[in-house]
């Protein structure tokens, strides 16, 4: 992969009345400027940011110059850094994007950076830094609104909710309660939107499936029901992506084909991790695979129950299952401001009976 060329887009933004107007440049990183963002992602969050490997600068550089990290600043016409947001494509799912390390100095603050470094990802789209991918997806925290109410600002759509999916974080100078995981809305925008889908998502899941693609914004969905294939015509072999986070407590095992063991192999994975202190597990499955519409219920057997939809991954049109291994989850203090995702999640409550 290669590092985009350094694209400006310049504002000018008033304040308020009584202080001066704020003039800077939106760009992507130079390397000399990797260690004024590790101080901002510091001044932010202290050493609580979950993307550890990033408060190296050397580490940022690197990322940056493999491709798997697209590094954009804001810097003022004095020449200070003062923002930083990043799009990050892992290996598995090269087709996908996720902002990551979105900051702005808190003397800098409600002056328009975070709006326009948003704008200029997911609203200017430099083509060079969107080579290969068909969407972005974000998933705000709920223990606070402001960061949904960026990501619904600028068009993105919900489509999935991970329960507790990440240990509690430190959002400097934003008071909230941190007493649980955080639980997270998936949100979605297509880079290219397919005008027709089909997929095949079990019975029980069809409506729900169907609905939080067009939300995202598929005008035509269909949802079938396949022939049941016999034994002979399932592969021998499953091929897994696997990735698990000791530190997070969290692991996410995707099937990118379905073998002849496949039941067994992932209950021997679950019971693998949950032995090992893992919290939370997501199983993602292909909507594409016909074998999915027969094979979901046998999952949610185990204890995984429907999370959401995830387009783009190593499984195609993915369907996310999770398993929540003995953390409780106070729905009271999940905040939530669009009405989508309350939806989904009153749907994942009946799922799981609460």
């Amino acid at each position: 992969m290669k590092t985009v060329s350094n694209q400006l887009l310049w504002g000018y933004y008033p304040y308020n009345t009584t202080s001066p107007n704020l003039n800077f440049a939106v760009r992507t990183m130079n390397p000399a400027e990797a260690t004024d963002v590790v101080s901002i992602i510091q001044e932010c969050y202290g050493d609580s940011y979950f993307y550890k490997q990033y408060y190296d600068p050397a580490e940022l550089v690197r990322a940056n110059e493999s491709g798997y990290l697209t590094s954009v600043v804001v810097v003022t016409d004095k020449g200070e850094i003062i923002g930083h947001m990043a799009l990050l494509r892992t290996i598995d799912d090269p087709q996908i994007v996720e902002p990551i390390i979105a900051v702005v100095k808190p003397a800098f603050r409600n002056r328009g950076v975070l709006t326009k470094l948003a704008e200029y990802l997911y609203v200017y789209k430099d083509p060079k830094m969107f080579q290969g991918v068909i969407g972005i997806y974000i998933p705000p925290v709920t223990k606070h609104i402001f960061s949904q109410k960026q990501v619904y600002h600028h068009g993105f759509k919900d489509c999935g909710i991970w329960l507790g999916y990440l240990p509690d974080a430190e959002f400097i100078e934003i008071s909230t309660e941190q007493s649980q995981r955080l639980t997270l809305v998936l949100t979605y925008m297509y880079i290219v939107k397919p005008k027709t889908l089909i997929i095949y998502p079990p019975q029980k899941h069809k409506n729900m499936v169907k609905n939080l693609f067009k939300n995202i914004g598929v005008a035509r969905v269909q949802c079938r029901i396949p022939e049941k294939k016999s034994e002979n015509d399932v592969n021998s072999q499953s091929d897994f992506r696997i990735k698990a986070d000791k530190k997070l407590r969290q692991a996410i095992v995707k099937i990118v084909r379905y073998g002849k063991k496949i039941i067994p192999e992932i209950s021997a994975m679950l019971s693998k991790f949950c032995s090992e202190k893992f919290v939370v597990i997501h199983l993602y499955l292909s909507l594409n695979d016909p074998l999915t519409y027969y094979l979901t219920p046998e999952f949610e057997k185990m204890g995984f129950f429907f999370a959401g939809i995830m387009p783009g991954t190593a499984c195609k049109d993915a369907l996310v299952l999770q398993y929540l291994n003995n953390i409780a989850i106070d729905y009271n203090k999940i905040l939530l401001i669009n009405n989508n995702a309350k939806e989904i999640l009153s749907y994942i409550k009946k799922e799981r009976n609460c």
